[in-house]
Formats: structure tokens, sequence, C-alpha cells
């Protein structure tokens, strides 16, 4: 009797939540693919479909080559470096130092912040006569006046490793709850045996964290091509097109009315992610231990 109330009520307590994902997501994702095959135009009254149009031409012009290059470039840097310094925080707070339970809330802090607060803090902290110039001044640099956010060769540089410092907590977090999961008797074991402290992490701490490790990858390079709101507070794209990335570059389409093409170029980024994304993780969970 029992089974058979529960499988009469797990769908109707689905429902809503399914209902919401329905319309909310699965059904403008629809329609947005449609759209990308149109004029679809504010200036247009009747919309048509023209195929391939705005698909060949997103890739013919120059601003959307360079914002390409910028969202590889930033995907590729931050990933790298929240999950290195993800995986080092990690390996601190889960020692038996005193205050980890502090450190960890500290290092996690950044995560929580709005991005409008991060502009804010940053634009201060990176301007030339900012906080950073000031410190590298105080270290022997001499009279360092650079514009980290207005300099072509430095701002995607910059943005990355503001992006490094607010999430690489979230990403310890994901590492510290592998940690957590290993058994102490692995590691007692392991020393026992003689083995260091680079042998332990090599052969026993790291093969088991990899399922956190493949998770942590892939949301840091999700995160990397999806990148607006920190580039859009502290550089609009600029200087320039030097900063500009996928999403900005879709956000002035739709802000210029081109609703078509913009869809078009976001369906591209959607297309781009999901292949990444799944590829990558059916590759690491092929090298994944069970434990």
């Amino acid at each position: 009797m029992e089974g058979k109330i529960n499988s009469v009520y797990s769908p109707i307590f689905l429902l809503p939540s399914f209902t919401i994902y329905l319309l909310f997501f699965l059904v403008p994702t629809v329609i947005g693919f449609f759209f990308s095959f149109t004029d679809w135009n504010i200036h247009l009254d009747k919309i048509s479909f023209i195929g391939l149009e705005n698909f060949v031409s997103i890739f013919t012009k120059r601003v959307i080559r360079l914002a390409i290059k910028n969202s590889l470039q930033f995907a590729i840097i931050t990933t790298i470096g929240k999950n290195v310094l993800g995986l080092v925080l990690a390996l601190l707070v889960n020692s038996a130092i005193k205050g980890r339970n502090f450190f960890r809330s500290i290092f996690f802090f950044p995560a929580v912040l709005n991005y409008i607060i991060i502009g804010l803090l940053f634009t201060y902290i990176l301007h030339p006569n900012g906080v950073l110039n000031s410190l590298l001044s105080q270290f022997g640099f001499g009279n360092v006046g650079i514009s980290w956010i207005a300099d072509r060769k430095y701002v995607m540089y910059s943005v990355s490793a503001v992006e490094i410092w607010q999430w690489s907590g979230f990403h310890m977090a994901i590492y510290l709850a592998g940690l957590q999961s290993i058994p102490s008797s692995l590691i007692e074991s392991a020393q026992l045996d003689g083995a260091n402290a680079f042998q332990q992490f090599s052969r026993i701490t790291f093969p088991l964290i990899m399922p956190s490790f493949n998770v942590s990858l892939v949301i840091a390079l999700i995160s990397g091509f999806k990148v607006f709101d920190l580039i859009y507070v502290l550089t609009d794209g600029g200087p320039g097109y030097a900063s500009e990335v996928i999403n900005t570059q879709i956000y002035r389409t739709f802000g210029e009315g081109r609703w078509g093409y913009a869809t078009a170029m976001n369906l591209l980024l959607f297309i781009f992610i999901t292949t990444i994304s799944l590829t990558l993780l059916l590759f690491l969970r092929k090298k994944e231990v069970e434990h």
C-alpha cells in the first residue's frame, strides 16, 4: 500500500518544479532556437526566415572574433587559477591548523559578494593611483602607475585575477568536500609505509578527489565562457574592445534591437559550452577511482 502511495505522489511533487522548468527554460529555448534563423529586428514589422545568414555573419565580424578570443583566454586562465588556488586552500584548511573554520569562512566570503561591490572595490584597487600600485611601490618596484583595467596589455589578466580571487573559495569548498570523504586510514597506512607528503597527495589524495576535481573544473570552465557581470562592471568591454567577451557582445546586440542576430550568438554559445563541458566531463569520469 505504501509503495502505491509513493508511486502516485512522487510525480505530483515533481509537477510544480517541472512546470516552472518547462515554462521558463525549455519553451524559451525552443523559441529562441527558431528566432535565431530569422531577421527578428526592432526596425522590422515582419519577421522573415533567413536560414544560416545570422550564423555566417557572426564569424565574419572582427569584433566577435575578438570577443571569442577574449572569452577563451579568460576561461582558460580562470579555470586554471580557480582550481589551483582552490585546491591549495582546501588542503590548507583541511589540515590541523588553528582557526581553520575561521579561515574557511574568510576564503569563501568573496563568493557571496555582489558584482557591483566587486566592481567598485577593484576599480579603486586597480586605479593608476590605487592600492595595488601603492603596494608595488612600497615593495621597491618604483613609481608604478599602471592602469590595470584601462591598458590593453593588462586588462584581461586583471579581470581574470579578480575572478580567481572571488571564486577560489567556492572551489575550495568543492575540494574540501572531496578531501573529507577520504578515509583517514588510507593516509595513515601510507605514512606507516614511509610515503612523503608529495607521494601521499599524488598517489592517494588526488586520485580519490577526482570527482571533486571534475566538477570543479567543469563549473569553472562554464562560468569562464559565460562571464558577463564582472566584465560589464569593471571595464564594459574596454578599453576599445580589448576586454569584450561573447556575452557583452550579445548584450550590446540585444540593446541595438537585433534580436534574431543576438539569439543566434546565444545559441552558438550554448552549443559550444554544452559540447565542451560534456566532452570534458565524459573524459574525466573515466579517470575517477572508487574508494
